[in-house]
């Protein structure tokens, strides 16, 4: 199995130590590990900091390959939160330091932030998902220096601000916009992942869920990671084999890795 989506300390919302992940994911037979520290240059509405000290990063790197190597494949790798304030700075950081693998997420729409809960002020359901899923779309076509969406449907973790559930949405509504952005990450020769954190936050699912899956599968689709999002060691590995339930069921017979940004195909 490989995780695709590890938080650790050199990320602001997470405190597990390098080290702590690599130990969870060996007791748990994880083969790879990609640890996808945050960087968002523009996050308004937020105290934390979300820079990456790479240099410390990756000597930390380093310092688990020497020690767990043989055991465990140790990638470096970043998600990078999209905005077109800062593309320039975000290409400029991932080009000039060393990765593996490259997450590229929108945690922000309308420059507001979901988490917080700013972004649904005086919003309508209808609006606050359009005007989502139109952000991400012209995040990916303007944006292309990353290997996979991160986490689409992010958004369901917040609905409560419009007292509103996951499950009363009809998302096909939607796949229009969908469509079209999984049709530019294909076409671009990127992918999307599947993010398994759903079922840590109570939502029950996977971010996406099937129907997500099964639409980029139709299209064509074939790069596509899973990752546990983990920021503590609890978490590492968490709900990877049912993510390749849900890929075997859309209709994928591989999962992707990276090496030097570059995928692999492993069979499922």
């Amino acid at each position: 199995m490989f995780d695709y989506h590890v938080h650790t300390n050199f990320s602001a919302d997470s405190s597990m130590h390098m080290e702590k992940a690599c130990q969870a994911a060996i007791a748990k037979n994880i083969q790879e590990i990609a640890f996808t520290e945050h960087l968002d240059l523009f996050y308004p509405n937020c105290d934390l900091t979300w820079n990456l000290e790479y240099d410390n990063y990756a000597k930390e790197i380093d310092t688990m390959r020497a020690k767990y190597g043989n055991q465990l494949k140790i990638l470096k790798a970043i998600e990078v939160g999209l905005h077109p304030s800062v593309y320039q700075e975000s290409r400029q950081f991932t080009n000039d330091n060393q990765f593996d693998f490259i997450i590229g997420s929108v945690h922000l729409a309308d420059d507001n932030d979901l988490h917080e809960g700013y972004f649904f002020k005086d919003k309508s359901l209808q609006q606050a998902l359009e005007i989502y899923f139109l952000t991400i779309n012209n995040c990916v076509k303007e944006y292309t220096d990353f290997n996979v969406l991160g986490h689409l449907t992010l958004i369901k973790r917040y609905l409560h601000y419009l007292e509103s559930h996951w499950e009363d949405v009809n998302w096909e509504d939607y796949f229009d916009i969908i469509e079209d952005t999984f049709k530019t990450l294909i076409d671009t020769s990127r992918g999307i992942e599947l993010n398994m954190s759903g079922f840590r936050y109570n939502l029950n699912c996977s971010l996406p869920t099937l129907p997500f899956l099964q639409l980029y599968r139709d299209l064509g689709g074939e790069i596509i990671t899973v990752g546990s999002d983990a920021h503590c060691e609890s978490y590492v590995g968490k709900n990877i084999a049912l993510g390749y339930d849900l890929l075997t069921e859309a209709g994928f017979q591989y999962v992707t890795t990276f090496e030097k940004r570059q995928p692999i195909f492993n069979k499922l």
